[in-house]
């Protein structure tokens, strides 16, 4: 029997986070709560469990790890975005509410995951101090988002669903009225409040989107 082959009855190994997975884990949880400069190495590594000097075999310092989170961020957010391929077998597979549902959907999921969920709180606290969380404030809140419902309305528009309507403008409102009501979202949440009725506003410019771009029926 060769040394490797496992003994019955014994359940294999599972490998759990590496040790660079865990200093981010343990970074970003500091950093949500204490900020980038309310947490120091010392403190990164007690949580981690490991000597300080541990800590330099995967990050130059503290500064190459907040790099690296917001890596993984904008890496998972860019991640989200459709293709033009993706959007017109969506549009076709299902009603325009819908389709905006399922989007909203997952938007929500993923800002529910916690290491997302806590990254755009560690952007939201370093935006005014550091240009890298500037940079991707700006980027992923404004500019991508605009620029993705954008191009999903000139696909719209292309199959003959919006008229006359541009579908920048239309971009325009619905990327900013949902920016403006996930803030209000993740506010309440963070202070455990009820966010039931901001869920609902989404759902009713959703409903007010879905009827600006429904296919007009043939006269």
């Amino acid at each position: 029997m060769s040394s490797t082959t496992r003994k019955p009855g014994r359940p294999p190994k599972t490998e759990g986070p590496s040790t660079r997975e865990r200093i981010l884990d343990a970074a970003i949880d500091l950093f949500s709560q204490n900020g980038f400069h309310g947490s120091s190495i010392r403190d990164i590594a007690r949580s981690v469990g490991i000597k300080e000097s541990s800590i330099y075999n995967h990050f130059k310092g503290k500064d190459g790890i907040l790099a690296a989170i917001l890596e993984g961020y904008t890496s998972t957010l860019e991640g989200t975005m459709l293709t033009e391929e993706e959007i017109d077998e969506r549009l076709d597979a299902v009603s325009h509410e819908e389709f905006w549902r399922r989007g909203l959907a997952s938007f929500m999921a993923l800002t529910r995951a916690p290491r997302i969920e806590k990254t755009s709180q560690i952007v939201s606290l370093e935006m005014f101090r550091d240009e890298r969380a500037r940079d991707i404030a700006l980027q992923e809140r404004f500019t991508r988002q605009q620029g993705s419902v954008e191009l999903i309305f000139t696909r719209m528009k292309l199959k003959g669903f919006l008229g006359d309507v541009e579908p920048r403008h239309l971009a325009l409102a619905y990327a900013y009225g949902m920016l403006g009501l996930s803030m209000e979202y993740s506010l309440l949440k963070s202070w455990g409040m009820d966010t039931g009725p901001v869920e609902e506003k989404m759902y009713r410019l959703i409903r007010f989107i879905a009827g600006v771009s429904a296919p007009r029926m043939e006269t």
